[in-house]
């Protein structure tokens, strides 16, 4: 029962029509995304992981103000709009209240069902023409409080997007170097301390990308691992 991605977005781009007339019209969107949600599903079934995405709705509309808007994006993705805000620091509070009530039990088919929420914040106030802006920005917030170890905020700040497009960039040219054969082996040598002997060999994976440089494993294999390549 409530608004699916489609009403959001018409709703925010209400919104960001009033941000794009007044300045200092303040408001936040709040993206959410349930940790180990596929625990629950795989462990307790999809009906409890229903029930579980039912509870945390009804849940999260006692945690904001009347005029504020809980939506579901789909899956275990949940976005609110806390809308005329009268300053920043009230995005995160409410934030943080969802935190906590979220760590509490959920009563579902007579068993108590944990989780949390990772939840990333953007404000107007960061300066947005469109609505999906604020919504990817939320959503870049979210997956960096996911990679923090989860069950927590993170307000998004012009770095993330920076850093979202130059590992989007990474991956690229990644998938180009497989087939451009820029990838090289450097071979380090093990030696035996006491005789000075060479006992063997490591080999190590070396990037010759064409603009960067030799690209080193660290900056690059955690992307590889990532993608599956």
């Amino acid at each position: 029962s409530l608004p699916n991605r489609g009403l959001f977005e018409d709703m925010l781009g209400r919104v960001v029509g009033k941000l794009r007339r007044n300045d200092d019209y303040l408001f936040a969107v709040l993206f959410l995304d349930l940790d180990r949600f596929k625990v629950v599903n795989d462990g307790l079934g999809h009906v409890i992981g229903d029930q579980l995405l039912v509870a945390v709705a009804r849940r999260l509309e006692r945690l904001v103000r009347p005029g504020d808007t809980v939506a579901r994006l789909g899956g275990d993705e949940f976005v609110v709009l806390l809308d005329g805000l009268k300053e920043p620091g009230t995005a995160t509070r409410v934030a943080d209240r969802i935190e906590r009530d979220m760590a509490r039990p959920f009563q579902l088919g007579g068993q108590e069902v944990y989780t949390s929420a990772s939840i990333g914040v953007a404000l107007s106030s960061s300066g947005y023409d469109r609505p999906e802006q604020l919504l990817r920005d939320a959503d870049l917030a979210m997956y960096r409080a996911k990679t923090l170890g989860r069950s927590r905020t993170e307000v998004f700040d012009r770095a993330m997007h920076t850093k979202a497009m130059a590992q989007l960039e990474l991956e690229t040219d990644l998938r180009r170097a497989l087939d451009r054969q820029e990838f090289l082996v450097h071979y380090q040598p093990i030696v035996d301390a006491e005789t000075g002997r060479i006992e063997g060999f490591e080999a190590l994976a070396r990037w010759q990308h064409p603009t960067r440089g030799l690209v080193l494993p660290g900056e690059f294999i955690p992307t590889a691992e990532e993608t599956g390549l």
